[in-house]
């Protein structure tokens, strides 16, 4: 792929992205790509298709975000992170804080580590192993992200303790947010988008404190 077709790509898709921006989304798809063929991290196997379907997710979610995280000593994970989907594409354009992808899979955080280094993003770290073991001193989280990590209501239940009082929880979901707020949790807010014609959601949970 050129750097002049992926940023026709990304305007298209209504991002506009730096030089360097682009340049690091170059490295991320062609490391992927490549590692796909024998690692099977994604689906698509195309950068095209990867760009539509899944980092379109990363680049919206950095415009949420923007709107909704003001620190910027922030401390985030991003858990299950897999192909590194959607913090590496994310941390090219939103840089707030620390950012630690969490993934018990060998071969994926190997992934991950490589790409970071190529794309030379900064304040990214991969920890292999089990959320349950996670190292102390990097909690209490100010903000966790998860996509397709298991399912909403148990991954509330196992990020409650992971947060800092009045931290967000990111969930990435195709459905649209119950009415019923979940149990230790207000609905700051949420946003809708469109990836290939269907509806897509971010949900933004905070955590209540003891007062809350």
């Amino acid at each position: 792929m050129q750097l002049e077709e992926l940023r026709d790509e990304t305007a298209g898709l209504g991002f506009e992205l730096t030089p360097q921006q682009v340049q690091g989304l170059q490295t991320y798809l062609s490391t992927l790509e490549k590692w796909n063929r024998s690692v099977n991290l994604v689906g698509p196997s195309h950068w095209r298709e990867i760009l539509h379907s899944l980092v379109v997710d990363s680049l919206y979610l950095a415009k949420f975000l923007k709107r909704i995280v003001h620190r910027e000593d922030i401390r985030s994970l991003d858990l299950g992170a897999g192909a590194g989907l959607p913090g590496l594409p994310l941390r090219l354009v939103w840089e707030q804080g620390s950012y630690y992808l969490v993934e018990s899979r060998f071969k994926r955080c190997a992934f991950m580590r490589q790409a970071i280094a190529a794309m030379g993003i900064q304040n990214t770290y991969v920890i292999n192993g089990r959320v349950e073991d996670l190292p102390r001193d990097i909690l209490p989280a100010d903000l966790i992200v998860s996509r397709a990590f298991m399912p909403w209501k148990k991954l509330l239940a196992l990020t409650v303790s992971l947060l800092d009082a009045r931290g967000v929880l990111i969930v990435l979901s195709s459905q649209e947010a119950e009415e019923k707020e979940p149990q230790g949790f207000v609905l700051r807010e949420q946003f809708c988008y469109r990836v290939q014609g269907r509806k897509r959601f971010f949900w933004a949970l905070q955590k209540m404190d003891d007062g809350g």
